[in-house]
């Protein structure tokens, strides 16, 4: 479903205002607290956490992602680091997105420009999509490499980088305790999908 920035601010003005209450919720999101944890932590009403969860869920500041895992399924995994020699980020970067085993595409500033996740079953599969890539126009060179395996963060890293959030006496917030995101100024056009 397609749904205009601008129809998302008319409801709950997500992509111009985020309250401290907002961060609050998206932090224990992220933590796995269902409305009813969130609501005792908070100690707000259920029924104001369950509009805003809902609001915050379509506004798409967070998401939420299933993805198989690959290794029990006997697939390997890993990274392709795209360097190119022309500039054609953003081109390059859909090109790859619409190769089969790409699982995501990112453009990158650093080391390499375009990373990308992929899974394949076989070397075979790995060497096909390397050469599919250099065969773009603008590429440099393709560097690999294969996950061997996934250590767990803490999702209490989550709630940290928020703790500012979570202050009284917060310094980022104007107007009432509502900070801005400066985003929604240069995208009012754009659409999202949901």
């Amino acid at each position: 479903m397609k749904i205009e920035n601008e129809e998302i601010n008319n409801n709950y003005d997500v992509f111009t205002h985020l309250d401290k209450t907002d961060f609050r919720i998206v932090s224990l999101l992220v933590l796995g607290y269902d409305n009813k944890k969130i609501s005792s932590t908070l100690k707000i009403p259920l029924s104001t956490i369950q509009r805003r969860t809902r609001l915050i869920l379509q506004s798409g500041i967070v998401t939420l992602e299933y993805q198989p895992d690959f290794k029990l399924l006997g697939m390997k995994k890993g990274l392709l680091h795209t360097y190119l020699r022309d500039g054609q980020l953003r081109k390059t970067a859909e090109k790859v997105s619409e190769m089969d085993g790409i699982l995501s595409v990112t453009i990158h500033v650093g080391n390499s420009d375009v990373v990308s996740e992929f899974v394949y079953d076989n070397s075979e599969e790995l060497v096909d999509i390397i050469a599919a890539i250099k065969e773009i126009e603008g590429v440099e060179r393709v560097v690999w490499s294969e996950e061997v395996f996934k250590v767990q963060t803490h999702k209490e890293n989550v709630m940290k980088s928020f703790q500012k959030y979570w202050k009284d006496n917060n310094t980022n917030y104007k107007n009432n305790g509502i900070r801005k995101n400066h985003k929604n100024n240069n995208n009012n056009n754009k659409s999202i999908s949901l």
